[in-house]
């Protein structure tokens, strides 16, 4: 969703593009804090339903890379459900498209971080311009 609405932004001002990725079902750290009793029926199936770290970073590899990349492509594995395989553009899910959505997600984040768009850069002022309070 941030990403939909970034690119809206940025499209006006020239070449710079957002596109978003995913990794699918990687064997990494991430599952380390798992409830214990999950721990050993996942240690069983996870050679079954992840891939390997390596594969888990190409999506965002080719979302960076690749220069047939158009703005607001989103990238994922392309196996089934998106859970493991090489990468190819994939779909979002319905609920990220929604404009007001993503409007709001936007808003708040500029809330949160006290960083407003466009991010002016100038001698007087540091990276991000705080949005006064």
């Amino acid at each position: 969703m941030f990403t939909y609405e970034l690119q809206r932004r940025l499209a006006p001002h020239g070449t710079t593009v957002s596109v978003a990725a995913h990794p699918g079902m990687s064997s990494t750290e991430l599952a380390r804090n798992t409830p214990a009793a999950l721990r050993l029926p996942l240690t069983w199936l996870a050679p079954l339903i992840t891939q390997t770290p390596a594969m888990g970073a190409l999506p965002t590899l080719r979302a960076a890379t690749d220069p047939a990349v158009l703005g607001g492509q989103y990238y994922g594995p392309g196996g089934r459900n998106e859970v493991m395989g090489h990468p190819r553009l994939v779909t979002s899910s319905p609920e990220s498209y929604e404009m007001a959505v993503q409007q709001r997600l936007w808003a708040d984040s500029e809330d949160l971080t006290r960083v407003a768009f466009p991010v002016v850069q100038s001698r007087r002022t540091s990276l991000s311009s705080p949005r006064g309070r």
